[in-house]
């Protein structure tokens, strides 16, 4: 070891003594231009958004986060946005699959249309048709109250952009948690294209998603895209040996963009969503039933069994103990509002004796669920 290192040490000290320039790079009499630093890539995103090519913006990620078109990394806020190549490369369909893909957000899919975004912990845990939302849901910048976009399926998008953080000073009231702005795809003015999918699978699967731009002279063009879905149902109704929970569904959007001037823009989108099928309502859960009546499932395992409705509300509002001590001030005038109950809260349930299939596709039902819902949705942008 001491001999390997002394022939090192004489070895820099000789190139220590040779002149500098003996080593020095060879360079040309201009040099060439510093590269820029690569843009700030979003989770998730394997490239640049479309929309960054069209603005200028060579392959930096363009977002309108701050209401404004800027590069990914020049906005100070913490947001990822997803291109339409990168929705189609992770198979991002629906917001059950966006949330797959991204930090610190959760999608949770309640009874009939409920459903909320949760990001950093902060959601929306009201049920009630008047509650706002934790979460703000925009499309092209515009909010969405109680929409159906969480049902249909994503299709012809230019981006999806996540916000994570109160965004209440750009994008008003029920953005306490973040925002979740959809970015349509515009027509554009410089050449005609068209693109379908078609797909057959199970269950009698049929998916149809298709798009079609077509410029009308050197300022404005036209651009429609729809998708079609209809399948039969994943679930077994045992009751009536039916299958159900399927999807028959489909919707259209047409946009339509004039560009009268360089510095001006005007953008206008009709979109039309219709859903009729037999989707159920929620999913198959797990309960461990209480027999007791107190609370309606216990918390030491996962079992195939119903709740106990006398933990319900209605359940308790019309139980004989409730309506005993609510007005047992009557009992003085002789009148036992208990007598009024319809049921005991340590009694036997709807569901008492029930037993539920282990397999969580089937079900026993003596009414199979009837579902319909459209939307419609008209918006227009000018910029200048």
């Amino acid at each position: 070891m001491r001999k390997i290192d002394l022939l090192s040490a004489s070895a820099v000290a000789l190139l220590a003594m040779l002149p500098s320039t003996a080593f020095g790079q060879t360079t040309s009499a201009d040099p060439a231009p510093a590269q820029p630093a690569p843009a700030q890539q979003a989770p998730g995103s394997t490239g640049f958004a479309p929309a960054a090519q069209e603005a200028g913006w060579g392959s930096d990620i363009v977002v309108t986060a701050q209401r404004q078109a800027q590069t990914l990394q020049d906005v100070p806020i913490a947001v990822s946005a997803f291109s339409a190549e990168t929705l189609q490369a992770q198979q991002i369909d629906n917001a059950s699959d966006l949330q797959l893909t991204l930090p610190n957000v959760t999608f949770s899919k309640g009874n009939y249309t409920g459903s909320s975004f949760t990001i950093r912990g902060i959601g929306d845990l009201c049920v009630g048709i008047s509650c706002d939302a934790a979460t703000a849901v925009h499309i092209n910048g515009t909010p969405l109250f109680a929409t159906r976009i969480f049902e249909t399926e994503y299709f012809d998008l230019e981006r999806v952009e996540v916000l994570r953080g109160p965004q209440g000073t750009l994008f008003g009231r029920s953005a306490t948690s973040g925002v979740v702005n959809f970015i349509t795809a515009k027509p554009r003015t410089d050449k005609f294209s068209a693109s379908g999918d078609a797909e057959y699978g199970n269950y009698d699967s049929i998916r149809l998603k298709g798009m079609i731009n077509v410029p009308l002279g050197d300022t404005a063009a036209v651009r429609l895209a729809g998708f079609y879905l209809k399948r039969d149902g994943y679930t077994e109704n045992i009751y009536n040996d039916t299958r159900i929970d399927g999807r028959d569904m489909y919707a259209i959007r047409g946009s339509f963009r004039w560009e009268p001037s360089v510095d001006t823009t005007l953008d206008l989108m009709g979109y039309y969503f219709r859903e009729k099928d037999d989707r159920l309502r929620i999913q198959k859960q797990q309960c461990q039933r209480d027999p007791t009546g107190t609370l309606g499932c216990l918390n030491g395992r996962l079992d195939f069994q119903r709740s106990n409705t006398n933990a319900s509300f209605t359940g308790t509002l019309g139980s004989r103990e409730f309506l005993g001590i609510t007005f047992g001030a009557f009992r003085a005038a002789g009148i036992d509002a208990s007598l009024l109950g319809l049921n005991s809260l340590y009694g036997p349930d709807a569901y008492a004796g029930y037993l539920d299939s282990p397999d969580v596709r089937k079900v026993a039902s003596a009414v199979n669920p009837t579902y319909f819902t459209d939307e419609l949705q008209i918006a227009g942008s000018p910029r200048a």
